[in-house]
């Protein structure tokens, strides 16, 4: 138990001062690129070179997992490198299988563990994606419409979407930002749209790319178009309201459902301590709890999806 204590207080110090390093690495790197601003003209600024990536930086690119998960942070706000959240990713994943070894005692307990704290992270950015996906349609049908009246106003389609990025809080605001920049340093219209597009995977912002670049390659009144839009946009969004109050029975089951088995066995495991310890001395132990979070992750997807309305 003394050497047990001893190795989980190693890894616990360990993990701080790789978590300290990758924040001070995140903040050095943020640190040297604002210093880099204001020390000469504009052109030379931007004809500087990037900075050289870190060697895990490089390593991560090549996985499609670790592209999938950066591309969720990117859409959950979360502007971090493929190597930063690969050693985010890894360190979840060590303490969760030192943690099962500690509990379970088997390796098969030790991989379930670590494969289920490596993936809380996933789980976050997921969370925070969804959640700032339905802010930013909340509010698109306005950012249309001061788009559309700066148009009328006889603003180009830029200053119109910099108004928006001025006007307009988080995270429509920091969206129509990036965008505004991209085009300022550049960047054709339609490229810097699609980047917008894929930071915002929703159909809204689709039709609003679309739109705008039908009328950029066909011609026509721009400002009409987006009054049109905006008014499609905001009756999609009441109606996907509407849906999603009668859903909420459907889904509060499914979440009651799937969090109901973790409850009850943290309420077990502390009335009676010992009550799970037959189960887990068991040979079977890692094949019956792999077969049991399997099927409670397929009951809870089924549920789930029943409960999606997609309008």
């Amino acid at each position: 138990m003394i050497l047990t204590t001893a190795i989980l207080v190693f890894l616990v110090i360990i993990l701080i001062g790789v978590g300290g390093w990758w924040i001070w690495q995140s903040s050095d790197r943020l640190r040297r690129r604002l210093g880099s601003v204001g020390t000469g003209p504009a052109e030379a600024q931007l004809l500087k070179p990037a900075l050289a990536p870190s060697p895990l930086d490089v390593m991560a690119a090549h996985s499609a997992l670790v592209n999938k998960v950066t591309a969720l942070a990117e859409q959950a706000g979360y502007k971090q490198s493929a190597g930063d959240l690969t050693l985010l990713l890894l360190v979840f994943g060590v303490v969760g299988g030192v943690l099962g070894i500690w509990r379970l005692g088997n390796v098969g307990g030790a991989l379930l563990a670590a494969l289920v704290a490596g993936s809380l992270p996933v789980v976050f950015f997921a969370y925070r994606r969804a959640r700032r996906l339905q802010g930013f349609t909340e509010h698109f049908a306005d950012a249309v419409d001061m788009i559309s009246r700066s148009m009328r106003a006889g603003n180009a389609l830029p200053t119109a979407i910099q108004l928006v990025a001025d006007e307009m809080a988080d995270p429509i605001g920091s969206e129509f930002r990036q965008v505004s920049e991209e085009i300022r340093l550049g960047i054709e219209p339609a490229d810097a749209l699609a980047r917008l597009k894929a930071r915002v995977p929703t159909d809204d912002v689709a039709f609003f790319c679309t739109a705008i670049n039908i009328q950029r390659a066909a011609g026509g009144n721009l400002a009409e178009i987006l009054d049109r839009l905006s008014d499609v946009v905001r009756k999609r969004f009441e109606l996907l309201s509407h849906a999603r109050v009668l859903s909420a029975q459907q889904r509060y089951s499914a979440l009651f459902v799937g969090a109901s088995p973790i409850l009850f066995c943290i309420v077990f495991y502390f009335l009676s301590p010992g009550y799970f310890d037959p189960l887990i001395e068991s040979p079977n132990a890692p094949m019956l709890i792999t077969a049991g979070v399997v099927m409670e992750i397929i009951g809870f997807t089924i549920i789930w999806r029943m409960a999606r309305i997609k309008v």
